[in-house]
């Protein structure tokens, strides 16, 4: 799956009565940011269209959830943008029980002693 595919559902899982969707996202920041952020404004769209219209009962069709989890996990470090883009949705997603989750992996250099 790829962050660029914003009307694929990269991956999805339940976890009692939440419903876990994952976000790939391996795409580097630098000289792109706008672009970045529109596909990512894009793919997080259409994740929370899937949790509106019910996308998630073909798969669950005996499952109710109360909560909506969108984790996205970032190859690079996310630009700041992205985080202000996420905190200004929040009040809207809180009254849908969507919450938004990120992190990006460490790098090499992150992680040697």
């Amino acid at each position: 799956m790829s962050i660029s595919n914003h009307d694929i559902i990269d991956a999805v899982a339940a976890n009692e009565n939440k419903l876990i969707l994952l976000i790939s996202d391996h795409l580097r920041w630098d000289n792109y940011q706008v672009a970045h952020l529109k596909m990512l404004q894009d793919k997080l769209n259409t994740y929370i269209r899937y949790i509106e219209q019910g996308g998630y009962k073909e798969r669950f069709p005996d499952k109710s959830f109360s909560e909506y989890i969108i984790e996205i996990q970032f190859l690079h470090q996310y630009d700041e943008g992205f985080a202000r883009m996420v905190a200004l949705a929040k009040p809207k997603l809180d009254k849908k029980n969507i919450t938004i989750v990120y992190e990006a992996a460490k790098s090499p250099s992150d992680t040697q002693e």
